[in-house]
Protein backbone atom coordinates (compact mmCIF):
# COMPACT_ATOMS: atom_id res chain seq x y z
CA UNK A 1 0.00 0.00 0.00
CA UNK A 2 1.35 3.23 -0.77
CA UNK A 3 1.92 5.57 2.16
CA UNK A 4 1.09 9.07 2.88
CA UNK A 5 3.85 10.38 2.93
CA UNK A 6 5.06 8.95 0.03
CA UNK A 7 1.50 10.19 -1.97
CA UNK A 8 2.57 13.55 -0.75
CA UNK A 9 5.89 13.11 -2.11
CA UNK A 10 4.45 12.67 -5.90
CA UNK A 11 2.36 15.05 -5.15
CA UNK A 12 5.06 17.89 -4.76
CA UNK A 13 7.00 16.07 -7.98
CA UNK A 14 4.56 17.42 -10.22
CA UNK A 15 2.49 13.72 -10.71
CA UNK A 16 -0.84 15.75 -9.31
CA UNK A 17 -1.82 18.83 -10.38
CA UNK A 18 -3.58 19.95 -7.25
CA UNK A 19 -2.40 19.88 -3.73
CA UNK A 20 -5.25 20.60 -1.54
CA UNK A 21 -3.95 22.88 1.66
CA UNK A 22 -5.10 22.46 4.88
CA UNK A 23 -4.16 25.03 7.54
CA UNK A 24 -1.19 23.81 9.12
CA UNK A 25 -1.70 22.57 12.75
CA UNK A 26 1.44 25.17 13.04
CA UNK A 27 2.27 28.58 11.73
CA UNK A 28 2.64 32.26 11.47
CA UNK A 29 2.22 35.46 9.90
CA UNK A 30 5.91 35.82 8.88
CA UNK A 31 6.77 39.09 10.09
CA UNK A 32 9.07 40.75 7.11
CA UNK A 33 12.53 39.53 6.17
CA UNK A 34 14.18 42.90 7.91
CA UNK A 35 12.93 42.14 11.31
CA UNK A 36 14.67 39.08 11.34
CA UNK A 37 18.16 40.35 9.90
CA UNK A 38 18.00 43.13 12.81
CA UNK A 39 18.06 46.29 10.55
CA UNK A 40 14.83 49.08 10.62
CA UNK A 41 12.64 48.61 7.88
CA UNK A 42 11.28 50.65 5.68
CA UNK A 43 7.50 51.10 6.33
CA UNK A 44 5.18 52.17 3.34
CA UNK A 45 1.72 51.07 1.71
CA UNK A 46 0.34 50.57 -1.69
CA UNK A 47 -2.61 52.80 -3.33
CA UNK A 48 -4.42 49.42 -2.48
CA UNK A 49 -4.28 49.80 1.12
CA UNK A 50 -1.73 47.05 1.43
CA UNK A 51 1.23 47.70 3.54
CA UNK A 52 5.02 47.02 2.91
CA UNK A 53 7.44 46.46 5.10
CA UNK A 54 11.23 46.70 2.67
CA UNK A 55 8.63 46.39 -0.20
CA UNK A 56 7.21 43.17 1.00
CA UNK A 57 3.35 43.08 1.26
CA UNK A 58 2.28 42.54 4.90
CA UNK A 59 -0.54 41.80 7.32
CA UNK A 60 -0.52 43.01 10.30
CA UNK A 61 -2.68 41.04 12.72
CA UNK A 62 -2.42 41.33 16.25
CA UNK A 63 -3.47 43.02 19.81
CA UNK A 64 -3.40 46.41 22.08
CA UNK A 65 -1.99 45.98 25.19
CA UNK A 66 -2.22 48.15 28.09
CA UNK A 67 0.50 47.47 29.82
CA UNK A 68 -0.12 49.54 33.29
CA UNK A 69 -3.56 48.03 33.42
CA UNK A 70 -4.28 45.67 36.88
CA UNK A 71 -1.14 46.72 38.24
CA UNK A 72 0.50 45.32 34.66
CA UNK A 73 4.65 46.34 34.98
CA UNK A 74 6.53 46.84 32.01
CA UNK A 75 7.72 43.00 32.95
CA UNK A 76 4.29 42.09 32.12
CA UNK A 77 4.29 43.91 28.68
CA UNK A 78 7.80 41.83 27.60
CA UNK A 79 6.14 38.75 28.91
CA UNK A 80 2.95 39.21 26.61
CA UNK A 81 4.73 40.16 23.39
CA UNK A 82 7.16 36.77 23.67
CA UNK A 83 3.33 34.52 24.09
CA UNK A 84 1.76 36.93 21.17
CA UNK A 85 4.85 36.27 18.79
CA UNK A 86 4.74 32.60 19.82
CA UNK A 87 0.91 32.42 19.00
CA UNK A 88 1.99 32.99 15.48
CA UNK A 89 0.51 37.22 15.62
CA UNK A 90 2.85 39.54 14.20
CA UNK A 91 2.02 42.91 15.66
CA UNK A 92 1.52 44.70 18.84
CA UNK A 93 0.16 48.39 19.23
CA UNK A 94 0.36 49.79 23.02
CA UNK A 95 -1.95 52.22 24.82
CA UNK A 96 -0.24 55.13 25.99
CA UNK A 97 2.55 54.42 27.91
CA UNK A 98 3.76 55.76 31.42
CA UNK A 99 7.09 56.82 32.43
CA UNK A 100 8.10 53.54 33.73
CA UNK A 101 7.23 52.05 30.68
CA UNK A 102 9.17 54.81 28.21
CA UNK A 103 12.61 53.77 30.73
CA UNK A 104 13.09 50.45 29.65
CA UNK A 105 11.51 50.84 26.17
CA UNK A 106 14.57 50.09 24.25
CA UNK A 107 14.51 46.52 25.72
CA UNK A 108 11.17 46.05 25.12
CA UNK A 109 11.33 46.42 21.49
CA UNK A 110 14.49 44.29 21.22
CA UNK A 111 12.27 41.54 23.34
CA UNK A 112 9.35 42.53 20.62
CA UNK A 113 12.23 41.66 17.55
CA UNK A 114 13.47 38.85 18.86
CA UNK A 115 9.73 37.52 18.93
CA UNK A 116 8.73 38.62 15.83
CA UNK A 117 6.28 40.99 16.74
CA UNK A 118 6.22 44.50 14.89
CA UNK A 119 5.01 47.61 17.49
CA UNK A 120 2.91 50.39 16.58
CA UNK A 121 3.65 52.88 19.80
CA UNK A 122 1.05 55.22 21.45
CA UNK A 123 1.94 57.86 24.02
CA UNK A 124 5.85 59.37 22.07
CA UNK A 125 6.25 62.51 21.69
CA UNK A 126 8.59 62.91 18.18
CA UNK A 127 11.36 63.85 19.98
CA UNK A 128 11.06 60.19 21.77
CA UNK A 129 9.71 58.74 18.56
CA UNK A 130 12.91 59.83 16.97
CA UNK A 131 15.31 57.49 20.03
CA UNK A 132 13.39 54.54 19.24
CA UNK A 133 12.64 54.42 15.05
CA UNK A 134 15.99 53.15 14.40
CA UNK A 135 14.89 49.68 16.26
CA UNK A 136 13.79 46.91 14.37
CA UNK A 137 10.46 46.28 15.59
CA UNK A 138 9.11 49.85 15.10
CA UNK A 139 6.59 49.73 12.48
CA UNK A 140 4.83 53.11 13.67
CA UNK A 141 3.26 55.43 15.82
CA UNK A 142 -0.13 55.65 16.52
CA UNK A 143 -1.05 59.50 16.91
CA UNK A 144 -4.77 59.11 18.70
CA UNK A 145 -7.52 56.93 19.99
CA UNK A 146 -11.37 57.29 19.55
CA UNK A 147 -10.04 60.06 17.14
CA UNK A 148 -13.16 60.98 16.23
CA UNK A 149 -14.66 61.86 19.49
CA UNK A 150 -11.59 63.18 21.36
CA UNK A 151 -9.49 65.01 18.33
CA UNK A 152 -10.29 67.04 15.11
CA UNK A 153 -8.66 65.68 11.56
CA UNK A 154 -6.71 69.03 11.56
CA UNK A 155 -4.77 67.76 14.57
CA UNK A 156 -4.20 64.85 13.73
CA UNK A 157 -2.54 65.93 10.30
CA UNK A 158 -0.23 67.81 12.51
CA UNK A 159 0.76 64.98 14.44
CA UNK A 160 1.20 63.05 11.42
CA UNK A 161 3.47 65.61 10.06
CA UNK A 162 5.23 66.34 13.43
CA UNK A 163 6.49 62.65 13.32
CA UNK A 164 6.68 61.99 9.91
CA UNK A 165 9.49 64.77 10.18
CA UNK A 166 11.64 62.41 12.59
CA UNK A 167 10.80 59.13 11.54
CA UNK A 168 9.59 59.37 7.07
CA UNK A 169 10.11 55.64 7.04
CA UNK A 170 7.61 54.30 9.84
CA UNK A 171 3.56 54.48 9.76
CA UNK A 172 1.03 56.55 11.52
CA UNK A 173 -2.22 55.09 12.43
CA UNK A 174 -5.57 56.64 14.40
CA UNK A 175 -8.20 54.38 16.08
CA UNK A 176 -12.27 55.57 15.40
CA UNK A 177 -16.02 54.19 15.35
CA UNK A 178 -17.93 54.37 11.71
CA UNK A 179 -21.38 54.40 11.99
CA UNK A 180 -23.89 53.19 9.44
CA UNK A 181 -24.83 56.91 8.92
CA UNK A 182 -21.57 58.04 9.89
CA UNK A 183 -18.48 57.33 7.69
CA UNK A 184 -16.30 59.60 9.15
CA UNK A 185 -14.72 60.69 5.89
CA UNK A 186 -12.88 63.66 7.06
CA UNK A 187 -10.91 61.33 8.99
CA UNK A 188 -9.61 59.44 6.26
CA UNK A 189 -6.28 60.42 4.24
CA UNK A 190 -4.81 62.54 8.00
CA UNK A 191 -2.71 59.52 8.77
CA UNK A 192 -1.32 56.15 6.88
CA UNK A 193 -3.51 53.76 8.74
CA UNK A 194 -7.58 53.83 10.29
CA UNK A 195 -7.67 51.27 12.78
CA UNK A 196 -12.12 51.13 12.47
CA UNK A 197 -13.80 50.18 15.87
CA UNK A 198 -16.63 47.21 16.08
CA UNK A 199 -17.32 45.79 19.08
CA UNK A 200 -21.20 45.06 19.02
CA UNK A 201 -20.83 42.01 21.70
CA UNK A 202 -23.22 42.98 24.58
CA UNK A 203 -24.45 45.96 22.59
CA UNK A 204 -25.56 45.67 18.66
CA UNK A 205 -25.90 42.76 16.41
CA UNK A 206 -22.60 41.03 15.90
CA UNK A 207 -23.95 41.70 11.96
CA UNK A 208 -22.43 45.02 11.88
CA UNK A 209 -19.40 44.42 11.74
CA UNK A 210 -19.40 43.71 8.11
CA UNK A 211 -20.99 47.23 7.03
CA UNK A 212 -19.25 49.66 8.90
CA UNK A 213 -15.65 47.98 7.55
CA UNK A 214 -17.00 48.17 4.35
CA UNK A 215 -17.38 51.91 4.90
CA UNK A 216 -14.12 52.31 6.39
CA UNK A 217 -12.59 50.27 3.51
CA UNK A 218 -14.04 52.57 1.20
CA UNK A 219 -13.15 55.84 2.55
CA UNK A 220 -9.43 54.64 3.42
CA UNK A 221 -8.98 53.58 -0.62
CA UNK A 222 -10.12 57.11 -1.90
CA UNK A 223 -8.04 58.72 0.68
CA UNK A 224 -4.67 56.45 0.08
CA UNK A 225 -5.04 54.94 3.62
CA UNK A 226 -4.46 51.62 5.36
CA UNK A 227 -7.88 50.36 6.69
CA UNK A 228 -7.65 48.14 9.63
CA UNK A 229 -10.54 46.78 11.69
CA UNK A 230 -10.61 46.68 15.47
CA UNK A 231 -12.00 44.24 17.09
CA UNK A 232 -13.45 42.78 20.11
CA UNK A 233 -12.10 40.37 22.70
CA UNK A 234 -13.46 42.28 25.75
CA UNK A 235 -16.91 42.53 27.82
CA UNK A 236 -19.02 45.58 28.34
CA UNK A 237 -19.91 43.96 31.50
CA UNK A 238 -18.35 41.06 33.25
CA UNK A 239 -19.13 37.91 31.55
CA UNK A 240 -20.17 39.43 28.05
CA UNK A 241 -16.56 38.83 26.23
CA UNK A 242 -17.18 37.39 23.23
CA UNK A 243 -17.47 33.70 22.71
CA UNK A 244 -15.22 31.67 20.43
CA UNK A 245 -17.69 31.52 18.09
CA UNK A 246 -18.71 34.94 18.27
CA UNK A 247 -14.75 35.84 17.56
CA UNK A 248 -14.57 33.73 14.68
CA UNK A 249 -17.82 35.40 12.83
CA UNK A 250 -16.71 39.17 13.47
CA UNK A 251 -12.77 38.35 11.98
CA UNK A 252 -14.44 36.80 9.11
CA UNK A 253 -16.66 39.37 8.40
CA UNK A 254 -13.95 42.11 8.73
CA UNK A 255 -11.24 39.98 6.57
CA UNK A 256 -14.59 40.01 3.65
CA UNK A 257 -15.20 43.48 4.06
CA UNK A 258 -11.86 43.97 3.04
CA UNK A 259 -9.20 44.83 5.53
CA UNK A 260 -5.59 44.82 5.34
CA UNK A 261 -5.10 44.06 9.01
CA UNK A 262 -6.74 43.17 12.08
CA UNK A 263 -6.21 44.93 15.59
CA UNK A 264 -7.68 43.31 18.43
CA UNK A 265 -8.90 44.89 21.78
CA UNK A 266 -7.59 43.67 23.36
CA UNK A 267 -4.51 41.07 24.99
CA UNK A 268 -4.36 42.79 28.07
CA UNK A 269 -6.74 45.68 29.33
CA UNK A 270 -8.50 46.71 32.09
CA UNK A 271 -11.90 45.19 30.80
CA UNK A 272 -9.43 41.81 29.27
CA UNK A 273 -6.49 39.97 29.91
CA UNK A 274 -6.24 37.01 27.63
CA UNK A 275 -3.41 34.89 29.97
CA UNK A 276 -6.77 34.31 32.10
CA UNK A 277 -8.88 33.28 28.63
CA UNK A 278 -7.46 30.63 27.42
CA UNK A 279 -10.40 29.58 25.04
CA UNK A 280 -10.72 32.71 23.42
CA UNK A 281 -6.47 33.00 23.49
CA UNK A 282 -6.76 29.49 21.60
CA UNK A 283 -9.38 30.38 18.99
CA UNK A 284 -7.29 33.84 18.52
CA UNK A 285 -4.52 31.82 17.40
CA UNK A 286 -6.55 29.25 15.32
CA UNK A 287 -7.45 32.11 13.41
CA UNK A 288 -3.59 33.52 12.95
CA UNK A 289 -3.08 30.31 11.36
CA UNK A 290 -5.99 30.56 9.00
CA UNK A 291 -4.69 34.18 8.09
CA UNK A 292 -1.54 32.85 7.54
CA UNK A 293 -2.54 30.87 4.84
CA UNK A 294 -5.42 33.33 3.54
CA UNK A 295 -3.54 36.95 3.86
CA UNK A 296 -1.66 36.80 -0.04
CA UNK A 297 -4.93 36.58 -1.42
CA UNK A 298 -6.07 39.22 1.08
CA UNK A 299 -3.88 41.52 -0.01
CA UNK A 300 -2.96 40.68 -3.41
CA UNK A 301 -6.42 39.12 -5.09
CA UNK A 302 -9.28 40.53 -6.60
CA UNK A 303 -12.22 40.66 -4.05
CA UNK A 304 -15.79 39.68 -5.08
CA UNK A 305 -19.07 40.05 -3.43
CA UNK A 306 -21.35 37.02 -4.09
CA UNK A 307 -23.83 37.82 -0.98
CA UNK A 308 -24.18 40.50 0.86
CA UNK A 309 -25.35 38.66 3.90
CA UNK A 310 -28.51 41.08 4.34
CA UNK A 311 -32.20 39.80 4.61
CA UNK A 312 -32.05 35.70 4.42
CA UNK A 313 -28.84 36.05 2.18
CA UNK A 314 -25.29 34.77 4.06
CA UNK A 315 -22.43 36.44 2.89
CA UNK A 316 -20.37 35.00 0.47
CA UNK A 317 -16.82 36.58 -0.22
CA UNK A 318 -14.41 35.27 -2.97
CA UNK A 319 -10.48 36.46 -3.48
CA UNK A 320 -9.11 35.46 -6.31
CA UNK A 321 -5.34 36.00 -7.38
CA UNK A 322 -1.44 35.07 -7.27
CA UNK A 323 -2.15 34.01 -3.29
CA UNK A 324 -4.52 31.62 -4.44
CA UNK A 325 -8.59 31.38 -4.86
CA UNK A 326 -10.28 30.98 -1.89
CA UNK A 327 -14.02 31.76 -1.46
CA UNK A 328 -15.81 32.38 2.58
CA UNK A 329 -18.93 32.19 3.44
CA UNK A 330 -20.60 32.76 7.20
CA UNK A 331 -23.92 33.28 8.56
CA UNK A 332 -24.59 36.48 10.85
CA UNK A 333 -27.85 35.73 12.34
CA UNK A 334 -27.27 34.23 15.77
CA UNK A 335 -30.95 32.18 14.91
CA UNK A 336 -31.69 31.65 11.51
CA UNK A 337 -29.85 29.03 9.33
CA UNK A 338 -29.05 30.73 6.14
CA UNK A 339 -29.57 28.54 2.51
CA UNK A 340 -26.70 29.08 0.21
CA UNK A 341 -27.63 28.76 -3.68
CA UNK A 342 -24.91 30.53 -5.96
CA UNK A 343 -24.00 30.63 -9.41
CA UNK A 344 -19.91 30.97 -9.62
CA UNK A 345 -18.85 33.06 -12.93
CA UNK A 346 -17.07 30.06 -13.52
CA UNK A 347 -16.83 25.96 -12.75
CA UNK A 348 -13.59 25.06 -10.57
CA UNK A 349 -13.52 21.62 -9.97
CA UNK A 350 -13.42 21.21 -6.25
CA UNK A 351 -14.15 22.75 -3.05
CA UNK A 352 -10.95 22.18 -0.76
CA UNK A 353 -11.75 22.90 3.06
CA UNK A 354 -9.83 25.21 5.10
CA UNK A 355 -12.03 25.71 8.29
CA UNK A 356 -15.35 24.66 9.15
CA UNK A 357 -17.45 21.71 8.46
CA UNK A 358 -15.91 20.41 5.24
CA UNK A 359 -19.09 19.10 3.47
CA UNK A 360 -21.33 22.21 4.55
CA UNK A 361 -21.07 24.10 0.75
CA UNK A 362 -21.05 21.77 -1.94
CA UNK A 363 -19.97 22.74 -5.69
CA UNK A 364 -22.30 20.91 -9.03
CA UNK A 365 -20.59 22.47 -11.68
CA UNK A 366 -20.62 25.93 -11.16
CA UNK A 367 -23.89 25.51 -8.43
CA UNK A 368 -22.47 26.42 -5.20
CA UNK A 369 -25.55 25.51 -2.65
CA UNK A 370 -25.55 24.59 1.13
CA UNK A 371 -26.85 25.58 4.10
CA UNK A 372 -24.63 27.70 7.10
CA UNK A 373 -25.87 27.07 10.91
CA UNK A 374 -26.08 30.63 12.85
CA UNK A 375 -22.83 32.41 13.01
CA UNK A 376 -21.62 29.52 11.21
CA UNK A 377 -18.45 30.34 9.60
CA UNK A 378 -16.53 28.48 6.37
CA UNK A 379 -13.62 28.90 4.10
CA UNK A 380 -12.53 26.70 1.08
CA UNK A 381 -9.78 26.85 -1.35
CA UNK A 382 -11.08 26.62 -5.06
CA UNK A 383 -8.94 24.18 -7.15
CA UNK A 384 -9.04 24.37 -10.63
CA UNK A 385 -7.27 21.73 -11.63
CA UNK A 386 -7.11 17.48 -11.36
CA UNK A 387 -4.57 14.60 -11.23
CA UNK A 388 -3.37 13.29 -14.35
CA UNK A 389 -3.37 10.29 -12.67
CA UNK A 390 -7.12 8.96 -11.56
CA UNK A 391 -5.90 7.16 -8.82
CA UNK A 392 -3.87 9.72 -7.32
CA UNK A 393 -6.52 12.16 -7.62
CA UNK A 394 -9.00 9.62 -5.65
CA UNK A 395 -6.41 9.50 -2.91
CA UNK A 396 -5.83 13.08 -2.68
CA UNK A 397 -9.44 13.10 -1.89
CA UNK A 398 -9.32 10.74 0.13
CA UNK A 399 -6.71 11.96 2.68
CA UNK A 400 -7.16 15.69 2.24
CA UNK A 401 -10.25 17.71 3.19
CA UNK A 402 -11.07 18.13 -0.39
Amino acid sequence: MIGRVAIAALCVCGLTGCLPQPVPATGRLTPAQGLARGHSPSVSHRADGTVLVDGVPFFPFGFYHVSWAERGTSQQRQEDVRKIGGGGFNLMVTEPINDQDAAGYGAFLDTAQRSGVYVMTYGLSPAAAKTVEHYPAVLGFQLADDSNVLVTPAEIRQRHQAIKAVAPSKLTYISLAVGYDRPERQYFGVSDMVGNQSYPIGRDDISVTYPVMQSAVQSALARNTVPLANLQTFGWRRGQAPNEVELRNMTYQALMAGVKGIVYYAYRSREVDLNHEPRLWNTARQLAREVAVLSPALLGGERVELADGTGTRPLVVRFRGPGGDYLLALNNSRTDRREVQLQLPDAPRRLCSLSGPRKTLRLQGDRLTGRLAPLEVVTYRLEETRSTLPVFDFLLRFLSRC
